[in-house]
């Protein structure tokens, strides 16, 4: 390929990347990777294509590529930095900003991703120095005043939080929509009236705006119009957000995957694999979709003195991308689980573990909540017989109707419109009673509504399933010191309340395409002259 031509398709590529059309963008950067596998500018392009998409996997390996290559573009490491985070490899992540550090020493983006990889690492005086650092290079950093207001937020400093918040969306220097997203979801702010104005305002001025800054905005004033009770203006921007921050989501190629899945992992699957494991009993596994209480139910657990919640770990999401699931023919993947050997099995129930005890040692029982983990049950059964296994559940239009109004990063794909959330629900519920019929552990069923009405029998209940007695720290859940990073960690610092149950029915007019999608599985009270719940968030 001559040298012009294949800058003139690069520069194609980024420009297509620049307004989220990924899917046209990576036949062409493919082309040039295939040409020169070691072109540190197409593999880091490519990373970013394949974060855009969640493919957090090939993101980590192309940038390794392109660090390989560009060993000193401080940007390429700050991206391998957040990489690494995603798959909660700290060391590896710390190590990455490090480098970018040493290389820009006056760029406060270094700085700030360092910060982050500290936070992720749970080293937060060093996480909160390295953001000072960062604001003593420039006072209005946004993104370091984000991070920051991100961490004080993780550890209940609710007004701290709100005040760095502010101080990022008053520059008017970069991106303020990922400060503006947490601030509209922040429960008991100081409601200013100039905060929708602005994000219209920014909205309105759309052709200088990037269309994932955009969509962020479109969020951010879908949640304040929601706040203030408007609940058709609230729709019409989700409904935007989505359109703007997705790539399109084939659901039917999904389907065909759990499809091959259910046919392939049968009890005699199991019976044939029996014993091939460990017999600990450390790993306390929490499933379920995002926002169906996987956050309340860790921390219950990790109030117990025996217990530590650990948050979201992405070891197993890694090992099933590097099965190929979510990759190339469904068969590909089956073929690699049916390759998996004893010693194989051994070897990575023997690494997780390791990893437990190096998050939380001489812990009896560890809490893992990634709620994707669900497809992977198949392996986590297999590993950890002796495991507990928990699947949060909530009223599943309540459920997606949360999903629905949260900027969830492009890894949750099928979040793309009302109709491709809903069909998801439905694959994701169809998998889950497979599991129950298939899988030889017992899956404990944790209703969000049931902890709801009666938070003391349901804790009990749960704290027992995990083999351990009861203790009355797991009633006050929300006076935890350990950190929350999901979108739930404004709500689990709060006792627990009612709000979110049945709220599904102040949006019932701007959410048909949802309702019709979820088919069975929607209420049976539609359009009903109930009351409705109570207001506000």
């Amino acid at each position: 390929m001559q040298a012009i031509q294949a800058q003139a398709m690069f520069q194609r590529a980024l420009d297509l990347l620049e307004v989220n059309r990924v899917d046209d963008a990576l036949p062409m950067l493919e082309d040039l990777h295939r040409t020169n596998p070691r072109d540190a500018r197409v593999n880091f392009a490519l990373a970013m294509a394949a974060r855009d998409a969640g493919d957090d996997h090939r993101r980590l390996e192309l940038l390794k590529k392109a660090a390989q290559v560009a060993k000193k573009k401080g940007i390429v490491f700050e991206e391998l930095s957040r990489a690494y985070a995603a798959f909660n490899e700290t060391e590896e992540s710390i190590a990455a900003a490090r480098k970018a550090v040493s290389l820009e020493p006056d760029n406060p983006d270094m700085h700030a991703a360092l910060g982050t990889a500290y936070h992720h690492g749970d080293r937060l005086k060093m996480a909160e120095q390295c953001f000072q650092r960062a604001l003593s290079l420039q006072p209005d950093h946004i993104a370091t005043l984000t991070a920051r207001g991100e961490l004080q937020l993780s550890l209940g400093e609710t007004a701290e939080a709100e005040a760095s918040f502010r101080k990022a969306i008053a520059s008017s220097n970069g991106d303020v929509s990922d400060a503006f997203v947490p601030l509209s979801q922040l429960s008991g702010r100081v409601r200013d009236p100039e905060d929708l104005p602005r994000i219209e305002e920014l909205i309105a001025d759309d052709s200088m705006r990037r269309k994932r800054e955009l969509g962020r905005l479109h969020f951010a004033a879908g949640a304040m119009w929601d706040d203030a009770s408007d609940y058709a203006k609230a729709y019409e921007h989700f409904d935007k957000g989505h359109d703007l921050l997705y790539p399109e989501y084939d659901v039917e190629e999904y389907r065909a995957r759990i499809e091959a899945m259910k046919d392939f992992f049968t009890p005699e699957f199991f019976e044939e694999r029996r014993d091939m494991g460990s017999d600990s009993d450390k790993p306390v596994f929490i499933v379920g979709m995002p926002r169906s209480g996987t956050t309340l139910t860790e921390q219950i657990i990790n109030r117990h003195p025996m217990a530590t919640g650990v948050g979201e770990l992405s070891f197993f999401s890694q090992i099933s991308q590097g099965m190929r699931f979510g990759h190339g023919r469904p068969g590909d993947f089956i073929d690699n689980v049916r390759a998996l050997t004893e010693r194989d099995l051994r070897r990575t129930a023997r690494k997780y573990l390791a990893h437990l005890e190096k998050l939380a040692p001489r812990s009896p029982r560890v809490a893992d909540k990634m709620p994707h983990n669900f497809e992977r049950l198949w392996l986590l059964a297999l590993l950890y017989p002796n495991a507990s296994f928990i699947h949060c559940t909530r009223e599943p239009v309540d459920c997606c109707v949360s999903i629905y109004s949260k900027a969830l990063n492009t890894a949750h794909r099928y979040n793309r419109s009302q109709t491709t959330l809903g069909q998801y629900y439905r694959i994701y519920r169809d998998l889950m009673e497979h599991w129950k019929k298939v899988l030889p552990v017992t899956i404990h069923e944790q209703s969000y509504e049931a902890m709801i009405a009666d938070q003391e029998g349901q804790s009990r209940e749960l704290i027992a399933h995990i083999g351990l007695e009861w203790d009355e720290a797991c009633l006050e859940f929300y006076k935890g010191e350990r950190q929350v990073r999901t979108f739930s960690k404004d709500q689990v610092r709060r006792p627990i309340y009612s709000d979110s149950v049945k709220r599904w029915k102040r949006y019932e007019p701007h959410i048909g395409p949802l309702l019709d999608a979820l088919a069975d599985l929607a209420p049976a009270d539609r359009s009903t002259d109930d009351a409705l719940p109570q207001e506000g968030k």
